[in-house]
């Protein structure tokens, strides 16, 4: 059964099984032991199919671009979210910052899934037995359903940014003219 949990603050609903919210739940403490592991995994083998990914990293926090200082913060929100899947609203000050980074950095829609296929694979290389198919699966499902929510609220920044842009673009040739 689907569960629809709208997050307030965020203005936006997740939807997700309840299946899916305990699985991803179980995982929090393997996560929180491997999450790093697995991060620097997916970044690692999203870089070596995407190269051109690495430039959304070039003016942010990474230390450097393996990946090694995104892995971490990657890691602690991944753990964050696994822990907080069914009070996402507790989380919606780091999802807000988030999506505003992804916007700064020009993260776009189409590199989602990319992303997301990649963590599961990376789970999958670390995690090994204990990921099984209906932990990968729940994982699947609770990835695709935040990346919606990213998803939306980088659509309402990316429009405000370009408002924003002509507006300043149109009172520029004003002042010209």
């Amino acid at each position: 059964m689907l569960m629809v949990i709208y997050v307030a603050s965020l203005g936006h609903e997740l939807m997700v099984s309840q299946k899916t919210i305990e699985i991803v739940k179980a995982t929090a403490p393997i996560l929180k032991e491997k999450g790093e592991e697995i991060t620097r995994r997916m970044y690692e083998i999203a870089f070596a199919e995407r190269p051109d990914y690495k430039r959304g990293f070039e003016n942010t926090w990474m230390q450097d671009l393996s990946g090694n200082g995104q892995a971490h913060k990657l890691a602690a929100a991944v753990y964050a979210y696994a822990t907080h899947i069914d009070r996402l609203d507790e989380l919606a000050t780091a999802v807000n910052h988030i999506a505003h980074r992804h916007v700064a950095t020009r993260i776009l829609p189409e590199q989602y899934p990319l992303i997301g296929e990649k963590l599961l694979q990376a789970m999958k290389d670390v995690l090994q037995d204990a990921a099984t198919d209906e932990v990968i699966a729940a994982w699947a499902e609770a990835y695709e359903a935040l990346a919606n929510i990213f998803i939306q609220k980088e659509k309402v920044l990316y429009q405000q940014d370009d408002r924003e842009l002509t507006e300043r673009l149109t009172r520029l040739t004003t002042l010209e003219h």
